[in-house]
Parts: C-alpha cells; sequence; structure tokens
C-alpha cells in the first residue's frame, strides 16, 4: 500500500506545486490504515494533529452521516471554514489529502 501512496504523491506532483502556490498554508496526505502522515508542508507536530483530530474524528463522523443518509453514496470532498483557516478534506481509499488555506 505504501507503493500505491508513494505513486500517487510521485504522480500529482505538479497538481501540489500548483495547489501550494494559490495562497495555502500547505498540505497532509495521511495514510488511512495506519492513520499516520505519508507526506507534508508542516511540521511533524502540526501535520499529526491534523491527521488525529481532522482525519481521524470529523472525517470518519461525515462518512457516518452521509452514509446514514444515503447508503449508497459517499464521502468525496470536505470543505471546513474557520475563522482563521480553510481545510479542504479529500478522503480516498488508501489516503486522505488535507490541504489548509
Amino acid at each position: 500500500m505504501n507503493r500505491i501512496l508513494e505513486q500517487v504523491i510521485h504522480q500529482n506532483a505538479p497538481v501540489v506545486d500548483r495547489i501550494l502556490s494559490e495562497h495555502t498554508l500547505g498540505y497532509v496526505v495521511s495514510d488511512n490504515v495506519a492513520n499516520a502522515v505519508a507526506e507534508t508542508s508542516f511540521d511533524n507536530t502540526s501535520a499529526q494533529a491534523i491527521v488525529k483530530h481532522l482525519n481521524g474524528l470529523l472525517v470518519g463522523t461525515c462518512q457516518s452521516v452521509v452514509r446514514d443518509l444515503d447508503p449508497s453514496n459517499k464521502l468525496c470532498f470536505m470543505r471546513l471554514a474557520t475563522r482563521k483557516f480553510e481545510y479542504l478534506v479529500a478522503p480516498e481509499e488508501y489516503f486522505t489529502i488535507t490541504v489548509v488555506q
């Protein structure tokens, strides 16, 4: 599975560069199975906090809500706006991408 994640990261390097050039603070790519940081532009402590709280708790809850409303549906993209930041989260099968603006 790490190979799959590494391939996706390397294949999408131009997309990552474009995202980072558009007024973003950074990004985190996390491994869904191990719930660990695979790649990030943040320091390790911040990246682990994002994975633990946002990807671990909030995304799982939102996925459950979507499935409860319609069992044939799934969460593809989530946007969370706070006073200071905006979190863009794209959960996939093996990994989750989070961009902070």
